[in-house]
């Protein structure tokens, strides 16, 4: 409220909230949210939180909470409005000056914002702006005002919500928002501070600086990019080095975004329902600790290859490394001049590595041996080609080539399903989306890639990603019964036969009895008129 008003009304402060922080109040009534440094890397503790608040407000569909409307005000406007406080306060409910909305549409609306919050951070920490101290502090001050009040300590923060007017947005409009943020631009927000000072970099951790020197660099480097040809930012004919590097360094310049064909909507059922089996299992197979967004659980064809693409990779794996794929960049003469290191398998011949022949040579791997089993989808797809003819198995490979051609990304497999490089997961880019004509001439020497050092469990274990496949498919279509192993029908009937035998009781022997003989001296003889008296 404005000192003006307050002065006329003698209302010192007015505050309208909703009691819904009931939800996620802790014991001590002090909220505790991951600090600006975390989210500055995107830390497990940053990453935990935005999800928990999540799950919290998801509950919370299902509940009521009421309002309150808080006065403070001055002693002698205390003692007028206590007069007939009763009556004033019917009249007041009658004019009806609350706003109800259903819980559902309100904590969706909450939950949602957390989530755009949380990837908006994601993405500029992807993209590393030099002003990244400053939005991340900004950003996770609105996140941490969709469940409380927070008071704002840092500088920076306050700074940015001033040149933001963030009261005055807040008194008439009641939340904020920050429609002037663009994604694409080079800094996201122009009213804010443009390149983080030593204070902000200070709060953000000791490689805050180096990483800011770095981002400077890049937009520098961005400048000279837009000055060449729009479509190409390595030209048309790149050297082989080039492409390698963009394609590990940054992506996103090099690769087309990946667009649904209109031609997939009419293909075969048994191709989508192969393809989802596929994304579906091969992101089951990673430990959670690999993971910073939600597995994915696709239900479609499009969303099965949305999982493929590279933003969607991006999101969900912690840690990624993106390879270039050197087939097909040739010229028109059928000649790739600049081309260095062994041929690339085209993406329609990795149809054959994740959807094989009964026969082919890993069936025997610790990896992939799971998925030829039992519910893997390789083990479906053998299934399913069992029972067609020759001409429906032709049509069948062509459907899963045709989509396997068209994804944006693939996991770099081959005798391993999934392949680690210091820490990060490694997939293959599709030739097929890179902005040039093909690779140009060049003098450059391949380095050679450093050896992988595996420091961190990447793969679930046999038994557990057996267990968690039987889980997501825990019914079988003939019997609705849950499907068991032969070893574990085995386990169980010999349970059965031991417990039984275990727990039959058996009543003890009986114990003999021997007669005993009336107490009596041997030298004594009862006559035959002499009676005994028994107590």
């Amino acid at each position: 409220m404005q000192q003006q008003r307050s002065q006329q009304t003698h209302i010192a402060f007015r505050s309208s909230y909703n009691l819904y922080y009931e939800s996620i109040r802790t014991n001590n009534n002090q909220v505790n949210f991951a600090s600006d440094s975390d989210a500055y890397k995107l830390s497990p503790s940053y990453m935990a939180e935005c999800f928990g608040i999540m799950k919290v407000v998801e509950g919370c569909k299902g509940k009521t909470y009421g309002v309150r409307d808080e006065y403070r005000v001055s002693g002698q406007a205390a003692r007028i409005m206590l007069d007939n406080i009763e009556t004033k306060a019917i009249e007041y409910l009658r004019s009806d000056p609350i706003l109800w909305i259903p819980s559902n549409i309100w904590f969706e609306l909450i939950r949602r914002r957390v989530r755009e919050i949380q990837r908006t951070q994601i993405f500029i920490v992807k993209k590393n702006p030099p002003n990244l101290g400053t939005l991340t502090g900004l950003l996770n001050h609105m996140l941490r005002s969709t469940i409380s009040t927070p008071i704002v300590y840092d500088h920076h923060v306050r700074e940015s919500l001033a040149l933001l007017e963030y009261r005055n947005v807040l008194e008439t409009a009641g939340m904020f928002f920050l429609q002037e943020f663009d994604l694409c631009s080079e800094t996201c927000l122009e009213e804010v501070q443009q390149i983080d000072d030593v204070n902000v970099l200070a709060l953000m951790g000791v490689n805050a600086k180096a990483q800011r020197d770095k981002a400077v660099g890049k937009v520098e480097g961005w400048k000279i990019t837009e000055s060449g040809m729009e479509g190409y930012p390595l030209g048309r004919t790149p050297t082989w080095n080039q492409l390698k590097t963009a394609i590990s360094s940054s992506p996103a310049t090099i690769m087309r975004p990946w667009v649904w064909l209109s031609s997939f909507s009419n293909i075969e059922l048994s191709v989508e329902r192969l393809v989802v089996a596929f994304t579906r299992h091969m992101w089951l197979m990673l430990t959670d600790e690999v993971l910073k967004g939600i597995r994915p659980y696709p239900k479609s064809l499009k969303e099965s290859m949305k999982c493929w693409t590279m933003t969607s990779i991006d999101d969900t794996l912690a840690s990624v490394a993106f390879e270039a794929c050197n087939s097909g960049l040739h010229d028109h003469t059928g000649v790739t001049p600049g081309r260095m290191g062994p041929k690339s398998r085209a993406f329609v011949d990795r149809c054959s590595l994740f959807f094989p022949d009964p026969d082919a040579s890993h069936k025997n791997n610790a990896q992939w041996s799971t998925l030829w089993e039992g519910d893997g989808y390789i083990a479906q797809f053998h299934r399913m080609m069992k029972t067609m003819e020759e001409e429906q198995r032709v049509l069948l490979k062509q459907g899963l080539c045709e989509v396997f051609s068209n994804l944006h990304c693939l996991p770099a497999s081959g005798t391993r399903v999934w392949v680690q490089k210091n820490d990060a997961i490694v997939f293959i880019t599709n030739p097929a989306y890179y902005r040039i004509d093909c690779i140009g001439r060049g003098g450059e020497s391949q380095r050679r890639a450093t050896r992988a050092r595996r420091t961190m469990k990447l793969i679930k274990g046999k038994r557990i990603f057996a267990a968690d496949l039987m889980d997501s498919q825990p019914f079988d279509a003939d019997g609705n019964l849950r499907r068991k192993t032969e070893r574990q029908k085995r386990r169980e009937i010999h349970k059965k036969i031991t417990m039984a035998k275990k727990n039959k009781r058996v009543p003890p022997p009986p114990r003999p009895r021997k007669s005993r003989s009336f107490p009596m001296d041997t030298g004594e003889t009862l006559e035959e008129g002499d009676s005994m008296d028994v107590d």
